[in-house]
């Protein structure tokens, strides 16, 4: 019952709240006004993250009793922190180094302060446990990139919900049979705030999340990653899960890998890592063709597909899974981006021929 009323409150609370902010945002003119690194053909407005977090903070209130949260009262804080972060950053833009130093305290004050924290690699590489400090750096290093990395993800429509979504029930379902029931609740309100979004969202889409709700969702999500790496063994166990740290990476994998890849374009073509371009996987299918909601769906049955392939084959270990992974990952967007060559060199020399074609004429 408990996790039916989580899921129905975010989502209805969101669902209710998302029309308003569209209006409200259309009538001052805040808009995002596309231009030649966007893909909207017109003004959206893209502060959707207000109805998202409004959505699990009223189901979270219902679903547990203030003396719960107040016990994790730092993460629910720092959570507070990146959304105002990125409402910020959406009403006008801060410099990265300013967002990289809001973040980082915001990590600090979860695992410092709330003590979430990833102890180990569950004996990947060796490592069972980490030396003392080592844990909160390498904790923060995560936290950290899968916020950003979470926040680059979100580049068509209904993409980076739809991520969230399959992360966050796979989290809800499992913290709820450990019996973790407040990340189980945490999980699930996220998983009904952005079901309530992506109506709104779904090509065409009507609304963006915006930083407001990508980086916050980024943050979230990450930091429910280190509480998922924290399981002890016994309970994990009781669920077959053997492999922690491969599940987490095939859940996160499409904004890993984006995040890896345009930066190695970015480094490769001699730009900064942070230049914007339209070198993401999902600007590379909709150059092959697809539209937004075709380019969604393919990429979220990879992801799922992924996710599936890591659970069932978990007794292969992570020294196994964890390069399969990323190696069929990056194999895949080879081929895809060895398709758009193929489709460029096409186009150029069809353009050549109608070229040669029309001087002969003259």
């Amino acid at each position: 019952m408990e996790v039916i009323l989580t899921i129905t409150a975010a989502f209805l609370t969101t669902m209710i709240l998302m029309p308003i902010v569209i209006k409200v945002f259309r009538s001052i003119d805040l808009l995002d006004i596309p231009d030649k690194r966007k893909i909207h053909s017109e003004g959206t407005p893209s502060l959707g993250g207000i109805a998202i977090f409004s959505g699990i903070i009223f189901s979270l209130s219902i679903s547990a009793s203030f003396t719960v949260l107040a016990t994790q009262k730092y993460f629910l804080g720092a959570t507070l922190l990146i959304f105002l972060l990125g409402v910020r950053d959406d009403l006008s833009s801060l410099l990265a180094k300013h967002k990289l130093v809001i973040q980082i305290f915001a990590a600090v004050l979860v695992i410092y302060f709330g003590g979430w924290r990833i102890n180990g690699l569950n004996g990947l590489f060796g490592i069972e446990s980490f030396p003392y400090g080592l844990n909160e750096m390498f904790t923060i290093f995560v936290i950290v990139v899968m916020t950003n990395a979470f926040n680059l993800i979100d580049g068509i429509d209904g993409l980076a919900g739809s991520i969230a979504l399959l992360i966050t029930l796979f989290f809800g379902w499992y913290f709820y049979n450990v019996n973790y029931l407040l990340s189980a609740m945490i999980s699930l309100s996220i998983a009904g705030a952005v079901l309530g979004f992506l109506l709104f969202n779904w090509f065409p889409s009507k609304v963006f999340m915006g930083d407001t709700g990508s980086m916050m969702l980024g943050f979230m999500i990450s930091t429910l990653l280190v509480q998922f790496l924290a399981v002890p063994e016994s309970l994990a166990w009781k669920l077959n899960v053997s492999s922690p740290v491969s599940i987490g990476i095939a859940l996160l994998i499409l904004p890993v890998y984006d995040t890896l890849r345009v930066f190695f374009i970015r480094f490769f073509q001699g730009k900064s890592p942070l230049t914007p371009d339209r070198n993401h996987i999902h600007h590379t299918l909709l150059k092959l063709g697809l539209n937004h909601g075709q380019s969604t769906i393919l990429l979220i049955l990879y992801n799922a597909t992924t996710l599936f392939v890591a659970v069932g084959f978990q007794h292969l270990g992570d020294m196994v899974l964890i390069p399969s992974i990323f190696f069929t990952t990056v194999a895949v967007g080879i081929v895809l981006d060895f398709k758009i060559m193929k489709k460029e060199a096409a186009r150029t020399a069809k353009l050549v021929s109608s070229d040669i074609k029309l001087s002969k004429s003259a």
